[in-house]
């Protein structure tokens, strides 16, 4: 019969130390998990993708002085790739951050 009391354990993906499931720092690498929510990792490429939105919007209908300008299509698309990227994130793992 197994130990109901036992905690969890985790792994290191860098060093493969066998740590408590609640732990932040590996003991041995000193590598860091990301503690940030989940959301707000997409939530910075989201912004990102807003932001070349309506600068790209902005040049294709607004312009320079002379009238509107083609330049802004292609940050449109760059735009709408990102949103795809948010969308297909993997935010399932823990992200590990090793210190330099």
């Amino acid at each position: 019969m197994a130990d109901q009391s036992a905690p969890d354990m985790q792994t290191c993906p860098f060093c493969y130390t066998e740590l408590d499931a609640r732990a932040t720092v590996c003991s041995l690498c000193q590598a860091e998990k990301d503690i940030l929510p989940s959301w707000f990792e997409r939530g910075k490429v989201i912004f990102l993708g807003c932001a070349l939105g309506f600068m790209g919007l902005g040049t294709l209908f607004v312009g320079t002085g002379s009238g509107p300008s083609m330049l802004g299509l292609p940050v449109v698309i760059l735009s709408a790739l990102v949103f795809i990227w948010a969308w297909r994130m993997d935010l399932s793992e823990p992200l590990w951050r090793r210190k330099k």
